[in-house]
């Protein structure tokens, strides 16, 4: 998806924080992301492993001090963006967090002059869908997995 117009959102949450993720934010993220997407955890951390590059940096999302969700954005060129594992806490989702991760994220990009900012998503939760289409995200492309078990296989 890419973004066409932003649609800023203007409430705001004074205990709400988006900030830059450190060494110690890792098992979160692993946690966060493995429950928010189902996938097991040794999966999660291995793909956090394969992807941690320069280029691709990681923001955590907080509430009362609280990490709830997380973001991380793949700097493709110096000008292009592709914003990618947006996920909250199951306990918090459906609370406007999304959005809030979202918005924040999308704010800093524009601050940082980028003009071209993308969003990898899986596109069969609707709901998600429904939020990056309000923000003002439209769908350039997709793609689809697929997966065989490997007992299929044998």
């Amino acid at each position: 998806m890419n973004l066409k117009q932003f649609q800023a959102d203007a409430s705001k949450h004074s205990s709400f924080i988006l900030r830059l993720a450190e060494d110690q934010d890792l098992e979160f993220m692993i946690i966060c992301s493995s429950q928010a997407f189902g996938d097991s955890e040794t999966w999660t951390r291995n793909y956090f492993a394969r992807t941690r590059e320069p280029e691709r940096v990681s923001y955590i999302a907080l509430n009362n001090l609280d990490p709830i969700g997380m973001i991380r954005v793949n700097y493709v060129s110096r000008d292009t963006a592709v914003i990618h594992d947006l996920c909250v806490l199951p306990l918090h989702q459906g609370k406007g967090y999304g959005r809030k991760i979202l918005n924040g994220i999308v704010k800093l990009l524009l601050e940082q002059k980028c003009s071209t900012i993308r969003l990898g998503v899986v596109t069969d939760n609707r709901r998600a869908l429904n939020l990056y289409h309000s923000i003002g995200f439209e769908v350039s492309s997709e793609f689809h997995y697929y997966v065989i078990s490997t007992n299929a296989v044998r």
